[in-house]
C-alpha cells in the first residue's frame, strides 16, 4: 500500500510537471510597479516559446485597442494603396479638426495640426490621421482586411472613423499578442511583405547597441470614468525577440505620464534580466 501511494505521488507530480513545461508560462509579479492600478502583461519569448503573464483573467479580458489600432490601420491603409509609403501625406483640414488651445500645449498632440506624413502621424499618435485613412478605405475593404487579420471581435458597427476609439471594436492582451506574432512572422494573410515590413519601420521607437524597441500606445476614457492606457510591440535584442502587450486602467489621464508606459515595458524587461 505504501509503495502504490508513492508510485500515485510520483505520477501526479509528473503530470504537474509536464502541464506546467506543456503551457511553457511563467507567472510574474508585477503589483508594485502597477502601483495601485490594475492591468495586464504579456511577453512571448519567440525562441522558446515561452509566456510571461501578469494577471492572465485581465491579458484573456477585451477592451477598446485605441491607437494601438494604428498599427492594423496602417497595414491595411498601406495593403489597399490608400497609402502610398511611410512617407505618404495627408493634408490637415482646419475646418474639419480645429486647432484646440490645450492641446497645443501638450506633447505630441501639438504636433497633428499640419501636413502630416504616414510616419509621422504614427508616432504622434494623429487621430485625424487615421480616421481620413479609414474613411477613404471605407467600411467594406475594412471589414475584409479586419476580418483576414481577426483582429479582437472584428466588430466595426461603431463607425468608420470611430470604432476602434472606445467604440465598438475590442482585443485583449492575449489577442495583441497573436496579431503581433503574425505580424513580426510574415504570415498575416492578404498583406505583401512590403506593406509588413513599412508597419515594422514606423513602428520603431528606439535603437541602441543591445536592443531595439517597435511599439504603439493607446488610450482612451473608455471604462465608465476609467482610463485605459495600452503599450504593444516587440523587443529585438541579440539573444531573441519578445513580443509584448500590456494595459493599465487608471483614474485619469494625468496618470499616464509622457513615456509612463514604455519605461514601464522596459523595466519590466530589465527586471527579467533581458535587457541591461
Amino acid at each position: 500500500m505504501r509503495y502504490l501511494i508513492l508510485y500515485i505521488i510520483i505520477c501526479l507530480s509528473f503530470d504537474s510537471f509536464a502541464q506546467k513545461s506543456k503551457d511553457n508560462i511563467e507567472l510574474i509579479d508585477l503589483k508594485q510597479q502597477y502601483a495601485g492600478f490594475t492591468g495586464g502583461f504579456s511577453i512571448l519569448e519567440l525562441k522558446t516559446g515561452k509566456k510571461f503573464l501578469y494577471n492572465p483573467e485581465l491579458c484573456a479580458t477585451r477592451f477598446s485597442p485605441c491607437s494601438t489600432f494604428k498599427i492594423a490601420n496602417s497595414l491595411i491603409g498601406l495593403e489597399t494603396g490608400v497609402l502610398g509609403d511611410s512617407a505618404f501625406v495627408i493634408r490637415y483640414d482646419s475646418i474639419l479638426h480645429p486647432r484646440d488651445p490645450a492641446l497645443l500645449k501638450t506633447n505630441p498632440y501639438r504636433n497633428w495640426f499640419r501636413d502630416l506624413t504616414l510616419k509621422q502621424a504614427f508616432s504622434y499618435s494623429c487621430v485625424w490621421y487615421y480616421q481620413e485613412s479609414a474613411r477613404r478605405i471605407g467600411e467594406q475593404r475594412m471589414r475584409k482586411y479586419i476580418n483576414l487579420i481577426n483582429y479582437g471581435n472584428n466588430d466595426l458597427s461603431g463607425g468608420i472613423d470611430r470604432f476602434w476609439l472606445c467604440g465598438s471594436l475590442l482585443i485583449s492582451v492575449n489577442e495583441q499578442i497573436d496579431f503581433l506574432n503574425k505580424l513580426y512572422h510574415n504570415s498575416l494573410s492578404g498583406f505583401s511583405p512590403r506593406s509588413i515590413q513599412t508597419v515594422k519601420d514606423i513602428m520603431l521607437y528606439e535603437s541602441t547597441d543591445d536592443y531595439k524597441l517597435y511599439g504603439k500606445t493607446g488610450t482612451g476614457n473608455c471604462l465608465n470614468g476609467k482610463v485605459i492606457g495600452w503599450y504593444v510591440g516587440f523587443l529585438e535584442t541579440k539573444s531573441g525577440t519578445y513580443l509584448f502587450a500590456m494595459n493599465i486602467i487608471v483614474n485619469k489621464y494625468d496618470d499616464l505620464p509622457e513615456n509612463f508606459r514604455i519605461d514601464f515595458v522596459k523595466n519590466v524587461f530589465r527586471d527579467l534580466k533581458i535587457i541591461n
